[in-house]
C-alpha cells in the first residue's frame, strides 16, 4: 500500500515540478499581496465618499467593488502552490478490476461509435465496458454487441429516465461489479493508456476519484474559451494540494466503494459530478487531480450551446451556495470551502457586480452626474495602480493560461448567470429544475442574431449616448470624457463575443471533430 508521502520524494522540493514552478509562486506572491494592499486601500478611499454621498449608485458600485476585491482575495491564497503528478501515473500495486460507464443520450450515432471504437483500443485486462443508453436505440445496442461491450437501457428495462446522467450511472452501478468506475461521455475520444495511467493513485487510502485534464476538439482561436485554460491547467492544480479537486464528469475514475458509501452518484442536482465531488470531500475521502489529457471530445460552438452549459453550471453551482453552503458543510476543511466558494463567487460576480459595472456610465449620461465627479484624479490614480496590480498577479497565478481570454468571457457571460442566480432561488432540496441535454448539434456553425442582443443591447447605447449627451447637453464635455474611458472598456470586453456569434468556427485539420467522428 502506498503512503501519501510516496507523491513527494525529494526534500526541500518533494513535489514533483515544485523547484521549477518557485520562480512563478514568488512573483505571485509579491504581485498578489502588492493587489490585495492597494485593493483596500481603493475600497477604503471609495468608502470615505460614503460619508458625502448617499446616492443608491454609490452605494451599488462599492458593493460590487467589494465582491469583486473578496473573490481576489480568494484567489490570492488559493493558486499561490500547486500540485503536479508525474505524466507516468503511479504503478498499481495489485490489478484493479475497471468498468467503463459511457452515458448516452440520443447523440448522433457516429460520435458514439467513434467513442467505443476507441474504448476497445484501450491497453488495459480486467475492464468491462457498459454502454449506458437512455436513448433506447437499437443501433447503438447492435453496436455495442458486435464490439463485445454489455448494453443496459432504462427505457429498454421499463424503468423511468428519472435523475437524467445521475440515474443512469447509478443503473449502470447497480448491475456492474468493477472495483473502479472510469467514466467517459459519449463524445469523449480517450487515449488507448488512459486506465494504466490513472489505477495506480487507487493505491493510496480513500482517494476517492482521480480526474483527468479535460480537452476538447476547438476552432481555431477557441473563440468561446471551451479549453478553459485557467481552470484545467491552474484551479485544478491549486485544488489538488488542497484536496479540493472537482470531478469533471467525464475522464474521471471513481472508486465504486466511495460511491456506494455515499448511496451513488449524487442526484441532487441537475449533473452529477461537482455535487458528487462535493459530497465525497465531506465524508473525508480524497481527490486527485492528473494534470494530462487522456481523452478529448466535443465542445459547445454556438452561443446557444454555450448559454445551456454555462447556465446548467452555475444553476447547480449556485443551488449549493443558496441551500447546502461549503461555510457550513460539516465534514469540509477551511482550505476546500475556499476553493468551493471561489467557484461560486466567481458567478455572483459575474451576474451580479459586472452588471452595474456596464450600466453605471450609462446613467452618467442619461443625468450628467457621477458620484465620482470631482475626484476623478485621486480615482483613477487608486484604480489604475488596483487594475495595473491585478494583471500582473493574473499573469503569475496564471502563468501562460489565457487569463485575459477568461476574464472577458466570465464578464460576458453576465446575462446567463444572473438568470442562473435567480433561478437557483427557487429551486430549494425538494424541487429538482428541468434537464436540458447540451450541445445537440455539435458540428453547428453558426448562432443566431437574437442570442447576442444581451451584449449588443450595452454595446450599442455606450457606443451612441457619449454622442448623445454631448450634443443634446445632458453631461458636460469633461465628465462624458471621463466616461467614456469606461465605454471603451466596456465594448472592448463584450465586443469579443459578440463577434465570435456571427463568424464561422475555422478548424485546423488536426483540430477539425468532423475528421474523427465522421
Amino acid at each position: 500500500m502506498l503512503l501519501w508521502s510516496d507523491l513527494w520524494r525529494r526534500p526541500p522540493h518533494r513535489r514533483y515540478l515544485d523547484l521549477q514552478d518557485r520562480p512563478r509562486r514568488l512573483r505571485a506572491q509579491v504581485f498578489s499581496l502588492l493587489t490585495l494592499v492597494l485593493g483596500l486601500a481603493y475600497l477604503f478611499w471609495l468608502s470615505r465618499l460614503a460619508v458625502r454621498n448617499s446616492a443608491a449608485a454609490y452605494f451599488l458600485f462599492l458593493t460590487a467593488e467589494s465582491l469583486s476585491f473578496l473573490l481576489l482575495w480568494l484567489l490570492v491564497f488559493d493558486v499561490w502552490h500547486l500540485r503536479s503528478h508525474r505524466p507516468e501515473g503511479l504503478n498499481p500495486d495489485r490489478r484493479w478490476a475497471v468498468d467503463i460507464f459511457v452515458p448516452c443520450s440520443s447523440e448522433p450515432f457516429e460520435i458514439i461509435r467513434t467513442t467505443l471504437q476507441a474504448i476497445k483500443r484501450i491497453t488495459y485486462e480486467g475492464m468491462e465496458v457498459y454502454v449506458l443508453d437512455d436513448g433506447a436505440s437499437r443501433q447503438v445496442a447492435r453496436l455495442a454487441e458486435s464490439l463485445g461491450c454489455h448494453y443496459l437501457s432504462r427505457p429498454g428495462s421499463g424503468l423511468p429516465l428519472q435523475d437524467s446522467k445521475s440515474g443512469n450511472l447509478n443503473f449502470g452501478l447497480q448491475h456492474s461489479r468493477g472495483d473502479l468506475i472510469l467514466v467517459l461521455d459519449a463524445d469523449q475520444v480517450p487515449v488507448p493508456e488512459i486506465i494504466q495511467r490513472l489505477v495506480g493513485f487507487f493505491d493510496l487510502e480513500r482517494v476517492a476519484f482521480v480526474q483527468s485534464r479535460q480537452s476538447f476538439f476547438l476552432p481555431e482561436g477557441d473563440p468561446f474559451y471551451n479549453a478553459d485554460r485557467v481552470f484545467y491547467e491552474t484551479m485544478q492544480l491549486s485544488n489538488d494540494q488542497a484536496n479540493a479537486v472537482v470531478s469533471c464528469g467525464s475522464g474521471v475514475v471513481y472508486r465504486r466503494q466511495a460511491l456506494e458509501e455515499m448511496g451513488g452518484f449524487a442526484t441532487w442536482n441537475l449533473v452529477e459530478d461537482f455535487t458528487t465531488t462535493y459530497e465525497l470531500l465531506s465524508r473525508g475521502w480524497k481527490s486527485i487531480y492528473f494534470p494530462y489529457a487522456l481523452s478529448r471530445g466535443l465542445a459547445p460552438t454556438t452561443l446557444a450551446g454555450v448559454y445551456r452549459q454555462r447556465f446548467q453550471w452555475c444553476l447547480d453551482t449556485m443551488r449549493l451556495f443558496f441551500w447546502d453552503n461549503p461555510l457550513w458543510k460539516r465534514g469540509l476543511k477551511w482550505p476546500q470551502k475556499r476553493h468551493f466558494l471561489i467557484v461560486m463567487l466567481s458567478y455572483l460576480v459575474s451576474g451580479l457586480a459586472f452588471p452595474v459595472f456596464y450600466s453605471l456610465p450609462l446613467l452618467v449620461y442619461l443625468q450628467g452626474f457621477s458620484f465620482l465627479e470631482g475626484y476623478e484624479l485621486p480615482y483613477g490614480v487608486l484604480r489604475l495602480a488596483y487594475l495595473a496590480a491585478t494583471v500582473l498577479m493574473f499573469y503569475y497565478l496564471f502563468f501562460h493560461q489565457e487569463p485575459l481570454k477568461q476574464f472577458k468571457m466570465l464578464c460576458s457571460l453576465f446575462p446567463v448567470h444572473a438568470l442562473a442566480i435567480g433561478a437557483a432561488l427557487f429551486y430549494p432540496p425538494g424541487r429538482k429544475p428541468a434537464y436540458r441535454v447540451n450541445n445537440q448539434l455539435p458540428f453547428a456553425e453558426t448562432g443566431r442574431w437574437w442570442h447576442w442582443a444581451p451584449h449588443v443591447g450595452l454595446i450599442i447605447p455606450h457606443l451612441t449616448l457619449p454622442i448623445i449627451s454631448m450634443w443634446q447637453g445632458w453631461a458636460p464635455p469633461g465628465l462624458v470624457f471621463f466616461n467614456s474611458i469606461f465605454s471603451a472598456g466596456i465594448i472592448w470586453i463584450l465586443g469579443d463575443l459578440a463577434l465570435a456569434v456571427v463568424e464561422r468556427p475555422r478548424w485546423s485539420p488536426a483540430m477539425d471533430p468532423r475528421r474523427v467522428y465522421g
